[in-house]
């Protein structure tokens, strides 16, 4: 399982930006680098403390702590502490304001995990018969339209899942490829799955046919990604 658990560094230092650190130890730290300290996940902005963060795994699961920076770091733009915070698959780690930002990837049975929502669902609560509009619960994995329930392939729904989940968030073409189809990793380090930008407009496309007039929620993001709109 250990393999499938590490963090894709979405920003920060250029020669980083898209490679992946595996966590096969039971702690890393992420900091600025210096002459005499070298975190384990080190970037050069002055913004980044010398210790800004820890990894830890904790039994199967995996949790983040601040370790008092001076800039702060956001999980899913929520501001963390000293207390340890629980990492989900798909989590965004933001450091220093966002100066930094790296996301969470877990495989096996860190995705059976039950988590806490840290996004809005919206009228989950609401029996189906009577819903009306777009309602969508990740939870259950089951999206419904005036409360009829639409059928979505598992990468449909891994793809709104992803947008969903990071409302009013660009997401990169590159984040989306190594999300929404991980078993295409050709390079264990440094690669993306090997998935063409027209793969994934095709996907975005029959997503959009699919959520009917909410299709446009899914908004084009020119030479970066997509966004899912709220």
């Amino acid at each position: 399982m250990e393999d499938g658990v590490y963090v894709l560094i979405k920003k920060g230092d250029p020669e980083l930006v898209q490679k992946r650190q595996f966590l096969r130890r039971d702690e890393y730290t992420i900091g600025r680098r210096g002459s005499q300290l070298a975190p384990d996940i080190a970037f050069s902005s002055p913004y980044v403390s010398r210790r800004h963060a820890v990894i830890r795994k904790i039994g199967n699961r995996y949790t983040i702590s601040d370790l008092e920076s001076k800039h702060g770091t956001e999980v899913n733009g929520t501001p963390i502490h000293q207390t340890p915070q629980p990492l989900f698959h798909g989590d965004l780690i933001s450091l220093a304001k966002g100066v930094v930002e790296l996301v969470f990837f877990a495989e096996g049975s860190e995705l059976d995990v039950t988590r806490e929502f840290s996004f809005p669902l919206l009228q989950s609560t609401v029996p189906a018969a009577v819903s009306s509009g777009l309602v969508i619960n990740l939870e259950r994995r089951e999206i419904r339209l005036d409360g009829a329930r639409i059928p979505l392939t598992g990468k449909d729904m891994d793809l709104l899942t992803l947008l969903y989940q990071r409302a009013n968030q660009a997401v990169s073409y590159e984040e989306i490829m190594v999300s929404i189809w991980p078993e295409r990793m050709v390079h264990a380090e440094t690669s993306v799955p090997d998935v063409g930008r027209a793969e994934i407009n095709a996907l975005v496309y029959r997503l959009r046919k699919r959520l009917g007039k909410y299709g446009k929620k899914i908004t084009t993001i020119p030479r970066f990604g997509y966004m899912w709109e709220e």
